[in-house]
């Protein structure tokens, strides 16, 4: 069996994986193709020597910045994209529940890392450009705040063909984006007159590929992602220093305040903070404490259908992303954020 030491050894198994060659993937020990999965992860950190190991240990291969993680006794593999300081892309092969759980539980309990929560304009971006086309989307609002009893939720998945398209359609999900936060989007690119790449894009960072032909054009694509992201990052870094004013999140739909409350002062869900309630009225909340992703200290006011979170210092500007997007497929529908009257992570 051949060991995958070298960048070029990976692009060579994801390439007899899109071209489901058996006799390339054999050579590789693997006996069938699974769906090539992509993460864009937020570090605080330079290299992932710094965080504990969510298989076995790193180790460089022949690329400045790339890393595999393998798990030997399992022959599991992940490949780790780090030539970006803050924004990094964890490559896996596992079946998608496996590869989906490991990614979790290294994030979410690892201080430091974070997803990248991609906001809606970053889930469009490629409607911007020649070849690609929107083939489907996913809208979620999962009621996360309420208990359990009394808890509703709602999602919808459309994926739509070029030649079979359901008449209104459109008019139904221009409907619903209104209201609703996106959860996935799936795109096609057309090149010479076939599919190139067709992939599905997460709000959690996510990157699922369903068909592709050419190793390069994929991963140039999820890597123009990952730079856009870091671009937000520095942009939002920037306008915080300058101005020290806060990040607003406005929402479609209004805020629960109890709800909210009772679990942010717990420290529970995605949302990842643990704070203080230290003013309360009928319409309006006022929060201290921390984000749990770098323990910063943050300031939170709440309104009818606004957040207004302050991160002071030097603290990790990821935790508005974070808020707007899982705030708003929890329970307030679609987001924007801004800072100082600009359009952050758009």
């Amino acid at each position: 069996m051949r060991p995958v030491h070298s960048l070029r050894d990976l692009k060579e198994l994801l390439q007899a994986g899109f071209e489901n060659n058996e006799e390339s993937l054999e050579a590789f020990g693997k006996t069938y193709s699974t769906q090539l999965k992509a993460y864009l992860i937020e570090s605080n950190r330079p290299n992932p020597g710094y965080f504990k190991s969510p298989l076995g240990t790193w180790e460089k291969i022949d690329s400045a910045g790339w890393y595999l993680n393998q798990d030997y006794e399992l022959s599991n593999t992940l490949f780790l994209d780090c030539t970006r300081d803050r924004v990094w892309i964890l490559y896996s092969l596992l079946d998608a529940a496996e590869s989906d759980s490991i990614v979790e539980k290294w994030v979410r309990g690892t201080n430091g890392l974070d997803s990248c929560w991609l906001s809606r304009g970053q889930l469009l971006h490629w409607e911007k450009f020649n070849g690609w086309s929107r083939r489907g989307i996913g809208l979620r609002f999962s009621d996360g705040l309420s208990p359990e009893e009394s808890a509703g939720n709602f999602s919808l998945k459309a994926w739509h063909g070029a030649n079979r398209y359901v008449e209104g359609l459109d008019e139904i999900l221009n409907m619903a984006q209104d209201k609703f936060a996106i959860h996935s989007v799936r795109f096609q690119k057309r090149s010479g007159g076939s599919i190139s790449i067709s992939a599905e894009w997460y709000s959690n960072g996510k990157i699922t590929v369903n068909r592709a032909t050419d190793v390069d054009e994929v991963l140039i694509s999820i890597a123009e992602m990952a730079n856009r992201y870091a671009d937000s990052l520095k942009e939002a870094t920037d306008l915080r220093d300058k101005t020290l004013a806060a990040f607003e999140i406005d929402f479609s739909q209004s805020i629960p305040m109890d709800e909210f409350s009772r679990t942010v002062v717990k420290g529970q869900g995605n949302m990842n903070l643990w704070l203080v309630e230290v003013e309360a009225e009928p319409d309006f909340r006022r929060f201290k404490g921390i984000d749990l992703h770098t323990w910063d200290r943050v300031l939170l006011d709440v309104g009818p259908n606004y957040v207004y979170l302050t991160i002071p210092g030097s603290g990790c500007v990821n935790g508005a992303p974070r808020l707007a997007v899982v705030q708003g497929e929890d329970n307030s529908g679609k987001a924007s954020i801004y800072h100082d009257g600009v359009e952050v992570f758009a």
